[in-house]
């Protein structure tokens, strides 16, 4: 998609009949903040290692005293549509170049149309299953790079880094085997970047149910989203500590 057609998505998403207002203009001022380590939380009796998976809102601009520039990042993953990208921007250039690798995965790239964002119809409290369900080829393609060891240390992000970026982040950290509840903790502490637009405990609940329903973490990612058991050993392998003292 041309910037062409950018502006005209934004003529009609911001017009007299949107179907939903994306304000690109606000995004962009959570440039690199939204910001934190998935390490620290302990996975039954091993621990989720520190500085080596962290997840934010976009990279296009980062705020000077942010630490991302710092973290020697080898691998950067970006959630965002092809759209999004055209408005806010790729990765900061400094960041790009500083990393080995930067992967493009566009979850939600159909829902970004010229004509307006088009999300599919869902349930009540079930927009961020849809963001799972719909989508199951990528969220394959984002943990298969989790499962190479050089990808580290690797940040994931989408434009506000809390619904996909949330989604991922609450998958992943099921797989290490972090409970529930910290998972949530996880999950709401975009509510600090976000406060006007909180998430909240429930819009996990359908991942949660479903999950269960496949039979567990290892099922669910084994027949849903079409991983190898070598897999998701090698996630565990990258991420976890050894046994706790």
């Amino acid at each position: 998609m041309s910037e062409e057609e950018a502006k005209d998505f934004k003529i009609q998403v911001t017009g007299s009949k949107p179907r939903v207002v994306v304000d690109f203009e606000l995004l962009k001022r959570y440039g690199g903040l939204n910001f934190r380590d998935l390490g620290g939380h302990p996975a039954r009796s091993r621990r989720v290692r520190h500085k080596q998976i962290y997840r934010s809102a976009h990279l296009a601009t980062i705020p000077e005293q942010s630490p991302i520039p710092s973290l020697k990042l080898r691998t950067i993953v970006t959630l965002q549509s092809r759209l999004e990208l055209i408005y806010l921007g790729k990765p900061h250039p400094d960041l790009l170049e500083a990393a080995d690798r930067w992967e493009h995965i566009p979850i939600g790239d159909r829902w970004f149309k010229p004509e307006g964002f088009q999300k599919i119809a869902t349930k009540p409290g079930h927009e961020h299953l849809v963001i799972l369900t719909e989508f199951p080829s990528d969220w394959q393609a984002f943990f298969k790079l989790l499962a190479e060891a050089e990808s580290y240390p690797l940040l994931f992000h989408c434009s506000a880094g809390r619904d996909r970026t949330g989604v991922g982040a609450a998958m992943l950290l099921e797989l290490l085997g972090v409970t529930r509840d910290l998972i949530i903790q996880d999950f709401l502490a975009s509510n600090t970047t976000f406060p006007k637009i909180p998430l909240n405990p429930e819009q996990l609940t359908p991942i949660f149910e479903l999950i269960d329903q496949s039979g567990g973490i290892e099922s669910f990612m084994l027949d849903v989203l079409g991983l190898d058991r070598d897999d998701l050993e090698k996630i565990r392998l990258n991420l976890l500590d050894n046994a706790q003292d």
